[in-house]
């Protein structure tokens, strides 16, 4: 339970403080359009484990075989998401390439996971460290910005993937 509680507040409070900028833009831009279907995420054969945190707009559950995620909808001026993802201490690149592997078919209708996932695997692994944007996804797909990173919090490993668009 206590370990439950843990990764529950380092989700919320990691998402909460890497949210982009525009959705801390002065009003409450927190909403269900965002662009990801929650249902087909949350029957994913990946995700086990699917809790509701913020009415339609915050969930947490736990990624087979890749570790816990907060997932983060937003919609206002934009739309989009932010998905947190724990990889654990020192993740090794079999791990971040699983993690690539699934997000794009969980955030990104059938259409564009094809390119979502190559694009992600023309990120260099120990690029990783600093925030990567996809400038060229973003503008293939009509978003304002994709981007990844890994963030080293008191000895784990967290993977943040956001985008938005509009």
């Amino acid at each position: 339970m206590i370990k439950k509680t843990v990764l529950c507040f380092l989700f919320v409070c990691l998402s909460a403080s890497l949210s982009p900028a525009w959705a801390a833009s002065g009003s409450d831009c927190v909403y269900e359009h965002s662009g990801v279907d929650v249902q087909r995420f949350k029957k994913s054969k990946h995700v086990i484990g699917f809790e509701k945190l913020e009415r339609n707009t915050g969930y947490i559950g736990a990624l087979k075989g890749i570790g816990g995620f907060h997932l983060q909808l937003f919609s206002c001026a934009h739309y989009g998401a932010t998905l947190t993802v724990l990889l654990g201490p020192n993740p090794n690149a079999g791990t971040v390439t699983k993690t690539f592997d699934t997000l794009p078919a969980l955030l990104f209708p059938a259409l564009d996971v094809a390119k979502v996932k190559a694009a992600l695997k023309q990120v260099p692994l120990n690029a990783l460290y600093t925030p990567q944007h996809l400038e060229p996804l973003a503008a293939e797909m009509g978003m304002t910005d994709i981007s990844v990173r890994i963030i080293d919090a008191d000895g784990m490993s967290v993977l943040v993937f956001g985008f938005y668009g509009g």
